[in-house]
């Protein structure tokens, strides 16, 4: 028998606290039963979610100690930059300059030697003076920044009477906030059988890549108004639909759509790596391929992406590019200027973009350690057995699950209750209250779907998903609180009769608002 040994040893521990269901329930009433406002102090498993809640690798560890907080260019900017192009468009030639910093300082003869090699890149990070000329990479504090200057930028290039479109296989919901605040109308095409049942047994042998775009739906309506159309976004992997991976051959397919139509191809890659281990585990034609060089290939489909570190071992960081000489530079030129504008407004010089050089060293030692398969794919398998853990329980999950998360779908769990008595927000506060176990509703509460249904008077013709996300953070927890979090959940569901529906008391026409809207439970 083969035995398998662990893949990860912790050298940094936390006690987990101890605190009474009672003492908790008197918390959730003073922060209006809203999550996002409970006192991290007081929880013993958080699956709130996955960004920016990493436990860091040594060698991101070790990087933060050398880390250069000069204001213009510390010397980590330039390898930092250099890494982007090895995680990009290098595939398995990368130049990996970064080791030469954990040597002393550069030499005159080396800083010369990748100057005049920078002078003549192109790509998603032009090097040298081009880089002034046609600014085309953003350093920023995290992802929904980079999408904050994307759409406000796109929104001033509109040259159209007509209300621009974004068409998306799922836009997460900072993505789609940004996206409405700068004016913009967004769709998304969720394939048809999303939340088709799918074998348990199956889970880790096959992927039916559910968080594809719906192909047919994009042709018909790049067919009837394409001329609305401003951006085709990617979310890679499909978070609002359970975190599932898209396929390569979709990918094409959608890049094969735009450039009929010369619309631009962006993709939201915060969580790319884990979809490119999708693809090189599920897809026969990519089993033997490097996840670098299959990084490179998704990349070359794209006219340019943003990237949150938070989900790459982060705590903090991001950074978007455009690709030199492609579609969204073609369409909306100069925009670059515009970017680089808010960028410096915003947040700072833009060879730091709001981040302490320590943050910059250690998002690059990140963009190598993630790509890496001794991480990525034991991340997955944690999520593979939670979630087949709790499907064995009863737990109605989606299944296959995705790489940084499981989803309850809270459609299935409460079948007989009525959609506006919001019963993925019951479920997460029972699950805190009881256990100290903190998730995230992301269903009909926060998609605000009451509102949709208040505006139109019917219900929506592409419905929103109706799912509680568990997001583990990447290195923090072990089986152990894995198999609490089944047990707890098994729980819940053999005792969901009792699980109160929930009402809005404050904040429900806020943007965001499940960030700081109030609620309070029905009366039962």
């Amino acid at each position: 028998m083969k035995v398998t040994p662990p893949k990860i040893a912790s050298y940094i521990v936390k006690k987990t606290p101890e605190f009474s269901p009672e003492q908790r329930e008197i918390i959730l009433k003073k922060t209006d039963y809203n999550v996002f406002n409970f006192p991290a102090s007081m929880i013993n498993v958080d699956l709130l979610t996955d960004s920016g809640t990493a436990a860091l690798f040594q060698q991101m560890w070790a990087a933060l100690a050398i880390g250069d907080e000069s204001y213009a260019r510390n010397a980590w900017y330039y390898v930092f930059l250099d890494a982007v192009r090895d995680f990009t468009q290098r595939g398995d030639k990368q130049l990996k300059r970064y080791l030469k910093l954990f040597e002393g300082p550069e030499s005159f003869e080396e800083i010369e030697r990748n100057f005049a090699i920078d002078e003549d890149e192109r790509g998603f990070v032009n090097g040298g003076i081009a880089q002034l000329e046609d600014p085309n990479i953003f350093l920023l504090p995290q992802g929904r920044c980079c999408e904050t200057i994307l759409f406000q930028s796109l929104r001033g290039f509109w040259k159209h009477e007509k209300e621009p479109l974004v068409i998306s296989n799922g836009l997460f919901d900072t993505t789609r906030a940004n996206a409405k605040i700068a004016g913009f109308e967004s769709i998304d095409l969720f394939v048809p059988d999303l939340f088709s049942p799918y074998p348990i047994e199956k889970v880790g042998k096959e992927n039916p890549f559910r968080g594809n775009i719906n192909v047919i739906e994009l042709q018909k309506i790049m067919d009837k108004e394409a001329s609305r159309v401003a951006i085709v976004v990617m979310t890679l992997t499909n978070n609002t639909a359970a975190g599932q991976p898209v396929s390569m051959a979709n990918m094409k397919a959608v890049r094969s759509i735009c450039d009929k139509y010369s619309v631009p191809f962006w993709i939201d890659a915060a969580r790319v790596v884990d979809n490119a281990a999708f693809i090189k585990k599920y897809d026969p034609a990519y089993k033997a391929v490097s996840m670098q060089e299959i990084l490179r290939q998704i990349f070359e489909l794209a006219d340019g992406f943003h990237f949150s570190l938070k989900k790459a071992l982060c705590n903090i960081g991001g950074f978007m590019c455009m690709k030199h000489g492609a579609q969204f530079v073609k369409k909306y030129p100069k925009i670059g200027h515009e970017m680089k504008k808010m960028q410096i407004v915003s947040y700072g010089n833009d060879s730091y973009g709001a981040l302490s050089g320590r943050d910059i060293a250690a998002g690059t030692i990140a963009l190598y350690q993630v790509v890496k398969e001794t991480y990525i794919y034991p991340r997955i398998e944690q999520i593979e057995y939670l979630a087949v853990e709790l499907a064995k329980e009863g737990v109605p999950v989606v299944l296959p699950p995705g790489g940084h998360a499981v989803y309850v779908d809270t459609n299935r769990m409460f079948s007989d209750c009525p959609w506006d008595d919001f019963m993925g927000v019951g479920l997460v506060a029972e699950l805190l209250r009881l256990y100290g176990i903190r998730a995230c509703e992301l269903g009909y509460m926060a998609w605000e779907l009451d509102i949709y249904v208040e505006k139109y008077g019917k219900m929506p013709e592409r419905m929103p998903p109706n799912l509680v996300r568990l997001a583990v953070p990447a290195n923090v927890y072990s089986k152990e609180h894995m198999d609490y979090v089944v047990k707890a959940l098994s729980e819940l569901n053999k005792n969901k009769k009792t699980i109160p529906g929930f009402m809005i008391c404050r904040g429900k026409h806020l943007d965001l608002r499940h960030f700081v809207v109030g609620l309070k439970p029905k009366p039962q």
